[in-house]
């Protein structure tokens, strides 16, 4: 037989990878030796703690320095305590305008302490009021002041516990004194009678609410403001509350204020028998002014016309009748020296207002005062020369 040629098996691909067949795998690198890590540097020895500081010794205070601490405590203190006597013990709140009668014509307004303080008041007047100017019976150490025995019985002390005295009139005929300052309520008309009962005051009596005695009557409002007046009816009139004061346009502040209405000044004007110029007052709406005390004291007065169209015309007239009550007084003494003020009084205009402005001379107004005290100690004073 044909001899066949067959071409020689190949060997089948074997199924699995076979180590033998793919060849051994590589070995493993041999492992590094070991290498010891390094031994950490010995440890340096702790450092000692340090030794402390000595602390610089203090400066100590200067003696200037602790004498403006103390000083300025002082200071604090004393702003403190004055503080607190003003608000507890000082302070005030004015009552007395506020029972200014309805239909007041005239109010005159005084400042006590400034009164009190007042050269001539103070010489003359106070120490009468306190019952020290009187005999030497009246006034023997064993028997208490009037002003203890007015204190004891009714809780006031006259003059200090008096803050402003207010004097109105309605007609120019009945007149009313309102004190105000601190007065305890309810007590005054009580004690005062219990005063005259012990000094045997005669013609006085108590009428409810009213201590009555000859030309005189004296009660207390409801908020402690005492009324004195001439007659029964002004004290009535007085007593409740009203914006009289305030509608008259009577000035809160000044040793004495006061304020006049129109119809005082219509009243006025029809006294044209004795100066023709004075029909110029029926222009005058109202008046009001000042009298400052001291050494020099100075008249202020301030007329509003009721129309300001008059103002010119007022201060004409007001010229000419200020000269002829200069040439009128000529005939009569002089009282408190208002023939010297009369004198010195300018006349101007400022806006629709006529101002008039009189110094007025200290020695008259203590001349005035030393001859009420004379008459109300019952000796008269002989007139001086001005």
């Amino acid at each position: 037989m044909a001899d066949t040629l067959v071409d020689p098996i190949e060997p089948v691909p074997p199924t699995q990878r076979d180590p033998d067949a793919l060849g051994a795998a590589p070995a493993p690198a041999p492992e590094a030796p070991a290498v010891a890590p390094p031994e950490p540097p010995p440890e340096s020895p702790p450092e000692p703690p340090p030794e402390p500081r000595a602390e610089a010794p203090r400066p100590k205070p200067r003696t200037s320095r602790i004498v403006l601490v103390a000083v300025a405590a002082v200071f604090v203190v004393a702003a403190i305590a004055a503080l607190v006597f003003w608000n507890f013990v000082l302070r005030y709140r004015p009552t007395a305008r506020a029972h200014v009668p309805a239909g007041t014509n005239v109010a005159i307004r005084i400042e006590a302490a400034d009164l009190v303080l007042f050269g001539p008041v103070r010489e003359h007047l106070l120490k009468l009021a306190l019952d020290e100017g009187s005999t030497p019976e009246a006034s023997a150490p064993s028997r208490p002041s009037r002003a203890s025995r007015i204190h004891d019985h009714t809780g006031v002390r006259l003059p200090a516990d008096l803050r402003e005295v207010v004097v109105a009139s309605m007609d120019g005929k009945s007149w009313v004194a309102l004190l105000g300052g601190r007065i305890e309520h309810g007590r005054f008309v009580k004690g005062l009678a219990e005063v005259a009962r012990e000094e045997g005051w005669t013609g006085f009596r108590r009428e409810g609410e009213l201590f009555v005695g000859p030309s005189i009557v004296i009660g207390q409002a409801d908020d402690g403001t005492i009324l004195v007046g001439t007659d029964r009816s002004i004290v009535e009139a007085a007593l409740p509350a009203t914006e009289e004061g305030q509608k008259l346009g009577l000035p809160e502040k000044g040793a004495v204020t006061f304020a006049i209405a129109r119809q005082a000044f219509e009243a006025l004007s029809g006294t044209s028998a004795i100066t023709p110029r004075a029909s110029a007052l029926g222009t005058v709406e109202r008046a009001t002014g000042t009298l400052a005390l001291g050494s020099s004291p100075e008249l202020v007065v301030r007329l509003e016309p009721t129309k300001a169209a008059d103002a010119p015309k007022l201060e004409e007239a007001t010229r000419a009748l200020l000269s002829d009550l200069g040439l009128a007084l000529l005939l009569v003494p002089d009282v408190a020296g208002e023939k010297e003020a009369l004198r010195a009084t300018t006349v101007k205009r400022e806006g629709d207002v006529v101002v008039l402005r009189a110094a007025w001379p200290y020695a008259g107004l203590d001349r005035a005062a030393e001859t009420l005290a004379g008459k109300l100690r019952g000796a008269e004073i002989p007139d001086k020369k001005p």
